[in-house]
């Protein structure tokens, strides 16, 4: 199970290295991406947010994790939390800006 973050993109490094404290299970890795996130498992690719859930869900440390993950793959939050994940991926430059130490 391998999580693929935006190489080029200052936010997406530093959640790539909070991803790796919270789900150890999970290979994280860059890539030159430019729309989303992806994980990569045996049973296919999520992407997005839905990326990332996964990612927490099933390589979560701790309980408290992997609830989050699950929480982020429900199907009545799609709608939402996309729009939400475009928003920021559509502004990495200026998100990264903003975050300090990015």
């Amino acid at each position: 199970m391998t999580f693929y973050f935006d190489v080029d993109c200052g936010f997406c490094r530093r959640a790539a290295q909070r991803l790796r404290r919270l789900a150890p299970l999970i290979d994280v890795a860059p890539l030159p991406l430019r729309h989303h996130a992806v994980f990569r498992t045996a049973g296919g690719d999520e992407l997005g947010h839905r990326a990332i859930g996964a990612a927490l869900s099933r390589g979560g440390g701790q309980w408290w994790v992997r609830l989050v993950g699950r929480v982020l793959l429900l199907r009545g939050l799609d709608a939402p939390l996309t729009m939400a994940y475009r928003v920021v991926a559509a502004n990495r430059p200026l998100v990264s800006r903003l975050l300090p130490g990015v």
